[in-house]
């Protein structure tokens, strides 16, 4: 059975520091929000195509994690 990834929208001045993704996985995201700043030290995967359920694709950058749960379920 597939997890859910949450991602979150990143603002335009954030999407330099995230290799210009316009998404980032909720554990990197809570990284952000807690440091003010995103850290690779939770792993850095960014995908170009991430796709939703609906088809829907987006750029976005997971951590390790959500990575792996990613990869698995496609």
């Amino acid at each position: 059975m597939a997890q859910t990834i949450w991602i979150h929208k990143l603002a335009d001045a954030k999407k330099v520091e995230a290799d210009g993704m316009d998404y980032i996985c909720e554990h990197l995201f809570q990284g952000l929000t807690q440091a003010g700043k995103l850290t690779k030290a939770k792993g850095w995967n960014p995908l170009q195509n991430a796709s939703a359920k609906d088809g829907t694709t987006y750029r976005a950058l997971f951590c390790d994690s959500c990575e792996k749960n990613y990869t698995m379920a496609t």
